[in-house]
């Protein structure tokens, strides 16, 4: 089959790679059209469950380096916030705490901050969080959070706007896996589009 990349992404070397070994071409004009999905174009690879499962596991690796490696602290006591709890945070919670950090989620949602409780994590109201932590951890797609928290080390991963309402000294790393782990997401995503690929051959 062949294919064509649009854009410029750090996993595209790989896959370029991968879908080459697997038999296939990359040309110019294809109709099979990869893209980064903020494009949503070409092949909807992001739609598949098993890539955002996938993908959001490497992100909270990702963001798990970054912690360590921009951080002052040891991850063992360190209190680091968490800003939503959806796929990536919930992974990334479940890192941070099996090396010894202190978590903390915030979520409006009662469900999520629930959730978080049964996970043995402390819960807080968006509208409600603590002035203090070491690190602030944003994975909300709105400005949702308000200064430096006492001089944390302030990551966010989400797409723009981004989740800082306040001018803070913000980390931002949007498309993490890519930029940590480019062969391995590569390699996801591959897998993703020839399972959507295999899904609309089987529904045309």
């Amino acid at each position: 089959m062949d294919f064509t990349l649009l854009g410029t992404d750090p996993r595209y070397p790989y896959l370029k790679r991968r879908l080459e070994l697997d038999g296939h071409r990359l040309t110019a004009d294809s109709p099979d059209q990869i893209a980064p999905p903020s494009w949503r174009r070409g092949v909807p690879y992001y739609r598949d469950e098993i890539y955002a499962i996938e993908n959001a596991a490497l992100t909270a690796e990702g963001a798990l380096e970054l912690i360590m490696r921009r951080s002052n602290r040891a991850l063992g006591g360190m209190e680091v916030l968490i800003c939503g709890f959806g796929r990536i945070a919930g992974f990334l919670a479940g890192m941070l705490s099996a090396l010894g950090a202190r978590v903390t989620v915030a979520a409006r949602s009662q469900t999520a901050r629930a959730e978080a409780r049964a996970r043995g994590y402390e819960a807080v109201d968006m509208a409600h969080i603590p002035p203090r932590f070491d690190a602030v951890v944003n994975t909300v797609p709105a400005p949702v959070l308000r200064g430096d928290y006492g001089g944390a080390l302030c990551l966010d991963l989400a797409s723009e706007p981004g989740g800082w309402a306040t001018d803070a000294p913000v980390l931002k790393a949007p498309g993490l896996p890519g930029l940590y782990a480019p062969k391995a997401a590569a390699d996801v995503m591959a897998e993703a589009i020839y399972r959507v690929m295999e899904e609309e051959n089987c529904h045309g």
